[in-house]
């Protein structure tokens, strides 16, 4: 065993050098194979940025496709129709500060108060003006103008009439789009019936709005009050003398309601307890109700020249921009989906390739060390073989895997 252990010290000795050896080549490779994975790692990063890039485009065209789905499927538009609302959409959603797919929205909106494709397409840009100068949802504004347009009993292509006394009485009064929509749903219908426009009525709800009355509560009051006013046999009509059909008609017999003692008793005589405030706010604002109502009937133009001021902003720039990335993901998708479907699978095909470069003949070389330096210890643990023979292993073993037996031997493993 004399010789053994000086093969063994040999080994040990050899194998602290080869150890240094192995160290600096181990160093050298590292750094090579770190440039190696630098650029593999770079190339991952770039893909995963050009995925959430692509995935984000493919978000907002299943979005908008979604969307367009239901004017479809609401508008029971044909073909041609539904082609002229898609493209409309996405028009103005790359021009607007309003995206594609909430153009979608509000043609969706539209739809559902039973507008023609032709009265959508003809009522979105003053919707669009509105929802900008109010900086409002742009669904939410088609809703309120378009239910405005129905409970009048305009046509659609009055929209625009609709949307600027919006956008007037909104800047003239405490009255806002939620307040507008609140009211308007309580009145509309009654005030079309009795004769009273939707200047009249939207004046007259300005101005119950700046003395504090609650939407819902001014909307039903004025229902009521409307009501009373067409009914001859009412207290109301017995002390106006008269049935009353517009705002015209109107104020001049609340002056006269005034003049003959207008106190909030006789108030209560001719109105219920709970139409009292608003009926009582009207005769006092009156003169203020009329100049507003004109105000009103002269409104034209007033949402864009708004809409123009709102949006000639840093902020409206910003909005504008991210309507127009989207715009640019919709029709990338639709212009480039199948290519880049082959493109991703490609490189996803390139990735597990170099996967397997890397991994498979490194785990495969690996394994036939392991196999074969197994072998030569098994060997060495037969205390049957001649000492020539050990000491050929053990040569063989340093030679061949000297780069691992520093640590194998210095380990005191079972070589001797």
């Amino acid at each position: 065993m004399a010789n053994t252990e000086k093969i063994v010290v040999q080994v040990v000795v050899k194998g602290e050098k080869d150890l240094q050896r192995v160290g600096k080549s181990a160093d050298k490779s590292t750094k090579s194979f770190g440039k190696m994975a630098a650029g593999v790692l770079a190339a991952v990063t770039a893909f995963k940025q050009v995925s959430s890039a692509i995935g984000s485009a493919m978000k907002s065209f299943r979005d908008f496709e979604f969307q367009m789905a239901k004017v479809k499927a609401i508008t029971g538009a044909n073909r041609t129709e539904f082609l002229q609302l898609s493209k409309s959409a996405k028009d103005l959603g790359r021009s607007t500060f309003f995206t594609a797919q909430q153009v979608a929205e509000l043609q969706t909106n539209y739809g559902k108060l039973g507008f023609t494709t032709q009265e959508i397409l003809n009522a979105q840009e003053a919707t669009l003006q509105l929802a900008t100068a109010t900086d409002s949802d742009l669904a939410r504004a088609a809703i309120v103008a378009g239910s405005a347009v129905r409970g009048f009993g305009l046509d659609a292509g009055e929209t625009q009439r609709v949307v600027d006394v919006m956008a007037v009485a909104f800047t003239s009064s405490a009255l806002d789009i939620e307040k507008f929509q609140t009211s308007m749903t309580k009145v509309a219908p009654i005030a079309k019936s009795a004769g009273f426009s939707i200047e009249d009525t939207t004046a007259i709800m300005s101005q119950l709005a700046d003395s504090g009355i609650e939407a819902s509560i001014a909307g039903t009051s004025l229902r009521n009050i409307l009501l009373k006013m067409q009914d001859p046999n009412s207290d109301l009509v017995k002390s106006f003398g008269k049935t009353i059909h517009s705002l015209d008609d109107l104020v001049p017999a609340l002056s006269k309601f005034s003049k003959e003692g207008g106190s909030l008793a006789e108030i209560m005589e001719v109105v219920d307890l709970r139409q009292a405030a608003a009926f009582e706010q009207m005769i006092t604002s009156r003169e203020r109700t009329i100049a507003l109502r004109d105000a009103l009937e002269g409104a034209s133009g007033a949402a864009e020249e708004m809409a123009r001021i709102v949006g000639d902003t840093l902020e409206g720039a910003f909005k504008r921009a991210e309507s127009a990335s989207q715009g640019f993901e919709i029709a990338f998708i639709e212009r480039f989906g199948q290519n880049i479907k082959s493109i991703v699978d490609g490189f996803a095909s390139f990735i597990n390739k170099l996967t397997d470069f890397v991994e498979i003949p490194v785990s495969e070389k690996l394994n036939e060390d392991r196999v074969a330096m197994n072998d030569l210890f098994n060997a060495l643990q037969n205390t049957n073989i001649s000492q020539d023979t050990r000491n050929k292993l053990v040569t063989e073993l340093n030679l061949k895997y000297g780069e691992y037996l520093p640590n194998i031997v210095t380990e005191k493993t079972n070589l001797e």
